[in-house]
């Protein structure tokens, strides 16, 4: 059986030491301490077993550095000679377990970390199959909330090959919603757009209407606050030769947004079938490659441990799911810029 004091557990990197309880994985023979393997429950390169992975040949064992220590005989001793050099030899091993566990978890890991999760509880979605080779288990995961109705536009869009769809939330709520939905690229983009909008009409208006401009800057000047806006006032701003070309731009300002709202409420459901399956196969290629989950506890008292499919589908459901600090962030945004036009 081979020695494997100069070898450290891949699960709690400590190094084995002559009377530890040492189990080995029977595919690969990688050493773990037993009590840590219990905890895992698995071999902790179990992702690399596909690819004939044995621990023996990847790994080198740690080598201890001899280190030599001198000294002079005192007088009282009996020398003859030249000074003797005490040849004795003392091994000395350093403790670089900090800087060394990031590399050696990589390494069993198949070049990635391990990515934490929290235990939490979640339900699991009971129908089982695929959509364009996804599972569907996976895609609930990552959707977390109204799944029947996202698995099902998902089956129409893989059924009739199509990309359109109505998502009433998605027009009333445009970008926002898209952000809530964690479709950060869709939703910054038609942000974007809709500012660019304004900010182009507003400086349309300043342009073509410039005495429409005068008239709302000199009732804005003379507005009491403490009376309503009359008739009158209304009457006044209209009054200015070019109001009724500021009045068309609004018009058409307004259209635009009308018409991104529109294009938003058709793809949305089809801008989020993308986004969640971007989630699953970036996580779906780091495990082909060898990663593995580590389960992190933040609550006193948990001790259940979690399979890698219980602690995947955790992962998915915190990288999908929806977010409300996006959208509150946008909307700030909006009503900041909205001070400064």
């Amino acid at each position: 059986m081979p020695k494997y004091e100069n070898y450290k557990c891949p699960v709690c990197h400590r190094q084995f030491e002559k009377n530890d309880d040492i189990v080995t994985c029977p595919e690969c023979g990688t050493p773990h301490h037993r009590e840590c393997y219990k905890l895992v429950g698995h071999c902790v390169n179990e992702g690399l077993h596909k690819n004939d992975y044995s621990f023996l040949e990847a790994e080198k064992p740690m080598k201890k550095e001899p280190e030599e220590i001198y000294y002079s005989p005192s007088e009282n001793e009996d020398l003859q000679g030249e000074d003797i050099i005490n040849e004795a030899k003392a091994q000395s091993v350093k403790d670089d377990e900090e800087s060394n566990n990031d590399d050696k978890s990589k390494k069993a890991q198949g070049g990635f970390s391990p990515f934490q999760t929290i235990q939490i509880d979640m339900g699991q979605y009971s129908e089982k199959g695929e959509i364009d080779g996804v599972s569907i288990t996976d895609i609930a995961a990552t959707i977390r909330n109204n799944v029947p109705r996202f698995i099902s536009k998902f089956k129409q869009f893989s059924e009739k090959k199509k990309k359109l769809s109505w998502n009433w939330s998605a027009f009333f709520f445009g970008s926002f919603y898209l952000l809530f939905r964690k479709m950060y690229k869709q939703g910054i983009a038609f942000f974007c757009l809709v500012i660019s909008v304004i900010i182009g009409g507003e400086a349309a208006i300043m342009k073509f209407a410039p005495q429409y401009i005068e008239a709302m800057q000199s009732f804005i000047n003379s507005y009491d606050t403490s009376k309503a806006i009359s008739t009158a006032d209304l009457q006044g701003i209209m009054a200015a030769p070019d109001s009724m070309t500021a009045v068309k731009i609004a018009y058409i300002i307004l259209g635009v947004i009308l018409v991104l709202r529109i294009i938003q409420a058709l793809f949305a459901d089809y801008f989020y079938k993308t986004t969640v399956f971007s989630i699953i196969k970036s996580v779906t290629d780091k495990l082909d490659n060898g990663a593995n989950f580590t389960q992190t506890y933040i609550f006193f008292g948990q001790d259940e441990q979690l399979d890698q499919n219980q602690m995947k589908a955790l992962y998915l459901s915190n990288k999908g799911g929806v977010s409300f600090f996006a959208p509150f962030a946008a909307y700030f945004a909006f009503y900041i810029l909205m001070m400064f036009i």
